[in-house]
This record gives C-alpha cells, sequence and structure tokens, in this order.
C-alpha cells in the first residue's frame, strides 16, 4: 500500500494542558505555541523560551518569543509535514511542562532620559490626554519599574510593560515619517526606546543618549527579554555629554 504523507493543509493545531495551549504549524517551517489563555502568558512564554535556549532541541533552529505565543523555526530537515507534526507535538509536550514556572530572572538596566520638551514633542499631548501635567507625568513614568516583555519590530526594540495606568494613551492619530534615534514613546499600557530613527505612532515624553543596538559589540543589544528597566531623569548638558560618548 502506497503511504502518503500529510500536507500543509492536514496538519491541525492541537490543545494541550486542558485547552490552554495552542500548538500549530506557522507555514512551512515553524510551530507556533499560544499560551494566550493561561493566566500570565508572557511569563510561561519567557519560562519556555529560556527553556528552549538553554536546551535546544535539535530540530530547533531558532525561538522566538512574543507576547502570549512563541514561534519555533525548525531547522531544514524537520521540515517535512510528517516531522513537523512530531516537532508539535513534543513542543506541546514541553511547553506544558513549562506552565507555573518562574523564568530565569533578567538584567536590572538603567536608561537615562531627557525629558526636557525640546526632546519630548508629545509630552503636552500626553499631559492634556491624562489630565496631569508634564511634571506629573515625567515624574509617574521616571518612577516606574518595567519589565521586557518582548524583543521585536527592530534590532534593539523591547517593548516594555509596567507603565502606570494613568499614563495609558493611544497611539498617534498620524505616525512620524521619521523618530528620532533614542526617543521614549507609550502607548496603551507599554514603553520603549527606539534604538534606530525610523517611522513610528507612540507619543514621545524624552530621549535617552544611549547606544540601545550596536552590531559591534559581543551583545549587540543594551537590553533582552525578561530584563528590567528602569529610567533615569537627566538635564540637556547632561544628554549632550552622554551623546558625545556614544
Amino acid at each position: 500500500m502506497k503511504k502518503t504523507s500529510l500536507s500543509s493543509a492536514q496538519l491541525q493545531p492541537s490543545v494541550q494542558e486542558g485547552g490552554l495551549i495552542t500548538v500549530a504549524p506557522c507555514g512551512d517551517d515553524m510551530i507556533l505555541i499560544d499560551f494566550s489563555a493561561t493566566s500570565n502568558a508572557n511569563q510561561s512564554v519567557r519560562a519556555f523560551w529560556a527553556q528552549l535556549e538553554s536546551s535546544r532541541p535539535g530540530y530547533c533552529l531558532e525561538s522566538v518569543a512574543a507576547v502570549a505565543s512563541l514561534a519555533v523555526v525548525l531547522r531544514n530537515e524537520s521540515r517535512s509535514p510528517a516531522k513537523r507534526q512530531y516537532c508539535a507535538q513534543e513542543l506541546g509536550r514541553l511547553a506544558s511542562d513549562s506552565l507555573g514556572k518562574v523564568p530565569p530572572a533578567g538584567a536590572e538596566k538603567v536608561i537615562p532620559v531627557c525629558y526636557d520638551q525640546a526632546m519630548a514633542p508629545d509630552l503636552a499631548r500626553v499631559a492634556e490626554l491624562t489630565g496631569l501635567d508634564t511634571h506629573e507625568v515625567i515624574k509617574l513614568h521616571s518612577s516606574g519599574v518595567y519589565l521586557a516583555e518582548v524583543m521585536g519590530f527592530m534590532p534593539g526594540f523591547a517593548y516594555m510593560s509596567g507603565l502606570d495606568g494613568r499614563l495609558c494613551v493611544p497611539r498617534l492619530p498620524t505616525p512620524r515619517p521619521v523618530v528620532p534615534v533614542g526617543s521614549l514613546g507609550i502607548t496603551g499600557n507599554q514603553c520603549a526606546v527606539y534604538p534606530s530613527a525610523t517611522p513610528g505612532g507612540w507619543n514621545l515624553i524624552g530621549r535617552s543618549p544611549l547606544r540601545l543596538f550596536d552590531p559591534c559589540r559581543a551583545a549587540p543589544s543594551f537590553l533582552g527579554l525578561g530584563d528590567t528597566v528602569k529610567f533615569e531623569s537627566i538635564t540637556t548638558a547632561a544628554f549632550d555629554r552622554l551623546w558625545a560618548k556614544r
């Protein structure tokens, strides 16, 4: 009898751990593990990512963490439908084992930020939307402790949670064609610092002189997944001094 192989269309999503985790094919070379139904999805994602990084299965070329899901890029030799089905089953088991585990603590980082209005073109907008004055916005932001939950969008860009709920504001109605490198942006319940100049629609309330991504460094990205971050308010003179040392 001729043996038939599974096609991509036949690779159906599977559900693990009482319906909390979904494992599904993603294109022809990835498996997507979705934790969004779990009680602390991002913690589970970071725990599973750390597990895969410390003991990477032979079929795993790369693991890419998102807010509530993780994609595993398969090596070429593991991309046939039958092998992808096997990988999906094993990844589902491994993902279930990671539930409830606490991910390894990241590094503690301090990022200097100048909140001067010349470097914070949306500071007044945030103040107006929140009913706070600009000094209160700066105080609330600079007193927070943030967590790098996701690395993405561009090299060195960290989506950080921990923004005070009083500072939650929508994106700009029209994105800027260029956001200056080092700009500190907030939107929703997140904040981030732009490592490179790029279009963007977040509210800019300050700017950091640090070089957050440098491909020539041993560790190119200043921030990593799971790092905790504090922002230190600096003057424009301090900004200029630190900028000159980049």
